[in-house]
């Protein structure tokens, strides 16, 4: 991380758990992101929406558009802990366009950025232009 985003430091690093805290600015707002991610034990039966690396926007805060065709904030998972910081939705998990031998600073971190600018031209527009499926409502739920 350090060598592609500087900015973007360790903030916490507790056992299995890395927390990384910093700017980006993909557009033209600056953002201030987090990023946390638990490695699983091995044998521990997890799917990948469960280990994916979880991403919030911290600084400003999203903004609703309850306008927009695709709902009031598209591509995220709710916080039920936070409502106001939900984590954003980066790819399908059930594509498996992420492993955990992926490095966060290579995939997650570049997905941010590029989510980050389509959720300025949502926010302009009201359409969503970042492609992407959707999660079910099942998959909606992220425990912490």
């Amino acid at each position: 991380m350090a060598e592609l985003y500087p900015l973007i430091a360790l903030s916490a690093q507790v056992d299995r758990e890395a927390t990384w805290v910093g700017p980006l600015r993909p557009y033209k707002q600056p953002y201030t992101i987090r990023v946390r991610f638990r490695a699983p034990y091995a044998p521990e039966p997890l799917s990948l929406i469960e280990v994916q690396p979880r991403v919030q926007v911290l600084n400003p805060i999203l903004v609703p558009n309850q306008n927009a065709e695709d709902g009031p904030l598209p591509h995220i998972y709710p916080n039920p802990q936070c409502p106001l910081l939900p984590y954003l939705c980066l790819f399908d998990p059930h594509a498996r366009e992420w492993t955990l031998s992926d490095l966060i600073a290579e995939t997650t971190i570049p997905w941010t950025e590029r989510w980050l600018i389509n959720y300025e031209f949502w926010q302009a527009t009201g359409k969503w232009r970042g492609g992407g499926r959707h999660p079910s409502p099942s998959e909606l739920v992220v425990e912490e």
